[in-house]
């Protein structure tokens, strides 16, 4: 399984805003969790198809 890198900057998100406590994070939480949600009930990765598309050579 290749990693995907959106799912790990929203997990430091979490942490991030866990530790800092600004008035809304509370509501960034919830948006943060529910993408995380939603990642989680599809395999598809939002960034690896844009990686994945970099790395492929042209075809000529």
């Amino acid at each position: 399984m290749k990693p995907c890198f959106c799912r790990i900057i929203l997990a430091i998100l979490v942490i991030v805003f866990a530790w800092w406590h600004p008035e809304w994070a509370k509501y960034a939480l919830t948006v943060i969790g529910v993408l995380l949600i939603i990642l989680s009930l599809t395999t598809a990765c939002c960034c690896r198809a844009r990686l994945e598309a970099k790395a492929e050579p042209k075809k000529e």
